[in-house]
């Protein structure tokens, strides 16, 4: 530490201790303005001159950090301090200290180096932005992800290339980030380059604050994560595809489960569950429920005679009319067993049972199918048994179901070929 003083009027400069040590020269070489600033380095030598110019005017001193030739020709940092005082005759000097920071800058400039270095040799981008969220400054990959050049990208601010849909999640998070509740955050979001591509990003962001704690700028991590997102929407709409195709399979799988193999029409698995499901709504509903039981008369001897193949011609013939005459979508026709068939008709009084009954009868003599081993007719005849229910609790769909295969064994030992109505009266309704 050197310390000096400059009486203005004379151009005196007069060292009072330290200026060897530092400038390996005697009081009396640097003994005016002039032999001085011929050891400051020329690039701060202006600089220098108007800060002492500035400081005699203003009487306010200096504080100045500049370069001189120092012992051996070596270059020193000097930082120095200057403030003004008056003498008895009010002429005006000024009286410094000068420091030695060399050591000091070096070590700064070093660091200064490894960190623009790093900046802009990291393989992530990195930005600083400030409060209104222009781009202050940014590194070499921040502008190969957004494809802009350094002087394009400083006229926007990140709003102007966030995905609209992103925008408001990233507000939300930096005001939060401002107002102290998180000391940073990260979310994946969207960007828009400069030709117009939409690109991914993980975004990391950390507030910097001033020395009073006051917010400064903000300090964004940008890493591209395009390929994996493509990654990610390709394993994504994959899934997507077999998960529908599993959907289809398992409908179709479910479908075959509840159909009849040989006539396409629900199976007995199907009917079983139909019924329960109709009883329990007629329960809520208070709406009667009819079955229709059919039986193929003299099926058994249209088998022994004509053969398998017209037995199973004759059944899906049957099938099929009882598919035409179940006109409403929450009818339901199944094949109960080998040869009996049977029909779930919702909403369906005893009276309206009769009247499809009496279709399928009219509809199945049309077909005219030969059944040579008939013992009542030369075509293929049904018995059927109907039954009407007015469900009052749930689980009591086995007598309406008793109550059809009772009228159905009546009409087979009645002479075939006719239908038979179990009469039922409905029940009170239930008090609520």
């Amino acid at each position: 530490m050197a310390t000096w003083e400059w009486l203005a009027a004379t151009d005196t400069l007069c060292w009072t201790s330290g200026q060897c040590e530092i400038y390996a020269k005697p009081a009396c070489e640097l003994s005016s303005s002039s032999a001085w600033y011929a050891i400051v380095h020329p690039q701060d030598s202006n600089r220098v001159r108007l800060a002492m110019a500035n400081a005699l005017h203003s009487g306010k001193g200096f504080r100045e950090r500049f370069r001189v030739t120092g012992k051996n020709g070596t270059m020193l940092w000097i930082l120095g301090y200057a403030h003004v005082t008056r003498s008895a005759d009010q002429s005006s000097k000024l009286v410094g200290v000068n420091l030695d920071v060399t050591d000091f800058v070096e070590a700064l400039t070093a660091s200064e180096t490894r960190f623009v270095a790093t900046f802009e040799q990291a393989a992530v981008g990195i930005a600083h932005v400030g409060l209104d969220g222009t781009w202050l400054n940014v590194n070499r990959r921040c502008l190969e992800i957004l494809g802009y050049s350094r002087e394009e990208l400083l006229r926007f601010t990140f709003s102007d290339l966030t995905h609209p849909d992103d925008l408001e999640a990233d507000w939300t998070l930096v005001r939060e980030l401002l107002a102290g509740k998180r000391p940073t955050y990260s979310m994946e979001k969207r960007y828009f380059t400069r030709d117009h591509r939409i690109i991914w990003a993980n975004l990391t962001v950390s507030l910097v604050r001033k020395a009073d704690g006051s917010p400064d700028y903000f300090i964004s991590v940008i890493e591209d994560i395009t390929p994996r997102k493509l990654i990610e929407k390709e394993r994504d709409d994959l899934i997507a595809e077999l998960e529908a195709r599993v959907r289809e399979r398992t409908a179709a799988l479910e479908k075959l489960s509840l159909t009849d193999p040989l006539t396409g029409i629900a199976n007995r698995r199907c009917f079983d569950q139909c019924l329960l499901s109709e009883w329990d709504r007629a329960v809520r509903t208070w709406q009667p429920l009819s079955m229709i039981l059919i039986d193929v008369d003299f099926f058994k001897l249209l088998n022994d005679t004509d053969g398998h193949v017209a037995a199973d011609d004759a059944l899906k013939a049957i099938a099929n009319c009882l598919q035409c005459v179940t006109h409403r979508s929450t009818d339901l026709a199944a094949r109960y067993g080998g040869d009996e068939f049977v029909l779930i008709l919702p909403n369906t009084d005893a009276e309206g049972a009769a009247t499809i009954a009496v279709q399928v009868q009219g509809s199945i003599r049309l077909l005219n199918i030969a059944n040579s081993g008939s013992g009542i007719a030369n075509t293929i005849t049904v018995s059927q048994g109907v039954a009407t229910a007015f469900p009052a609790n749930k689980g009591g769909w086995s007598s309406l179901l008793h109550d059809a295969d009772l009228a159905l064994y009546q009409a087979k030992e009645a002479g075939r070929d006719r239908i038979v109505i179990m009469k039922q009266h409905p029940p009170s309704r239930p008090a609520k």
